[in-house]
């Protein structure tokens, strides 16, 4: 039997190591202090879709409290500005050929994880969790995991992971172009920025014409740079693509519950970065990476731009969720979008 080391066990990596326990698996936690502390004394407590669940389970604050063996799985859910550090911690303990899996958003966590270990792989992560505190989370929405080999590939490693997840719960894709599944989500997460500036929770997005409108000028913006630079692109299987995720919201948005109790809404991390008044977030490898791209390929983007810097600055001076309502941005954003007037000089 395998034994999965989950690093960055917040609301996502508890969910994950919940279920992975609850189906056979040895399972370690890497946490925050206070969560590990919860755990410890009260064990972990996850509210899944279908039901709540309590259980105890190994948790430490620090990887060097793990003794290595030949069967660990190395799991990262740690935030893409955490990635270099933590892979550091990690390789200072398990050896280079210990497996390393990439359960991430963005697209440069595998390469760095790749400086530090020899056999990396790419992870999707399309269910969405929140940690109401620590000891306590609450599984909010979607169950769709993909896994394979970085940079591309399949290998038995890779589908043995996919069969545990599976027994474990979670829908999992075995895919040959991982990245290209990546390179799908980092522009599906383009919008976190925005529904963390407005103070939004996923569902209620979805069911705003008004915010769905922004949401797909945001998408589509992304989409466009990331064309133009010839990424390959990856809907998981049964998943609508983005064209037809952006025409469905240009349409009017997609019907969804949304009067919900705080810890079963849909918050991006963004959101909850902000809230928490952490000094950092994921947005730089979000909306930033759009930018850099579009940047080398000589294009604009107003919409990834002002995102990234309208939530950098938020950030840096510890600003709550809710800077603008949505009739604001959406003023901004046509601002932003629209040509800049030439003047011809007097003759």
């Amino acid at each position: 039997m395998s034994r999965y080391i989950i690093c960055g066990a917040g609301a996502i990596g508890s969910i994950l190591g919940a279920r992975l326990q609850r189906s056979g698996q040895d399972v370690v936690l890497v946490a925050r202090p206070a969560h590990v502390q919860a755990i410890l004394r009260d064990g972990l407590h996850v509210r899944f879709l279908e039901e709540d669940c309590s259980l105890e389970i190994k948790a430490v604050s620090d990887p060097a409290d793990i003794r290595p063996n030949g069967s660990d799985r190395l799991l990262l859910s740690v935030k893409t500005q955490q990635t270099e550090a933590a892979a550091g911690r990690l390789a200072a303990v398990f050896p280079g050929k210990t497996p390393a899996i990439s359960l991430q958003n963005a697209v440069r966590n595998e390469e760095i994880l790749a400086r530090h270990f020899q056999d990396v792989y790419g992870g999707l992560v399309d269910f969405s969790g929140t940690f109401v505190e620590p000891g306590r989370v609450v599984h909010t929405r979607n169950n769709l995991m993909a896994i394979g080999k970085f940079p591309q590939g399949l290998d038995p490693l890779a589908q043995s992971v996919a069969a545990d997840l599976q027994h474990a719960g979670f829908q999992v894709e075995q895919s040959e172009n991982v990245m290209a599944i990546k390179w799908w989500k980092l522009i599906l997460n383009t919008t976190n920025a925005l529904l963390a500036i407005l103070d939004c929770w996923l569902q209620k997005a979805l069911s705003d014409p008004e915010i769905c409108s922004l949401m797909a000028a945001v998408f589509e913006e992304s989409l466009r740079v990331v064309r133009k630079a010839g990424i390959k692109l990856e809907a998981p299987q049964g998943t609508p693509s983005l064209e037809v995720t952006i025409q469905k919201m240009k349409s009017g948005g997609i019907a969804s519950e949304f009067i919900l109790p705080e810890d079963q809404r849909t918050y991006p991390s963004t959101w909850q970065d902000l809230r928490l008044q952490r000094g950092e977030t994921e947005v730089d490898y979000l909306n930033g990476e759009i930018e850099r791209l579009a940047s080398r390929l000589g294009v604009s983007t107003p919409l990834n731009s002002f995102l990234l810097r309208t939530v950098t600055e938020m950030s840096h001076r510890k600003e709550p969720p809710g800077k603008y309502s949505t009739e604001q941005l959406k003023g901004i954003f046509e601002a932003l979008r629209r040509p800049a007037k030439i003047v011809s000089p007097e003759p």
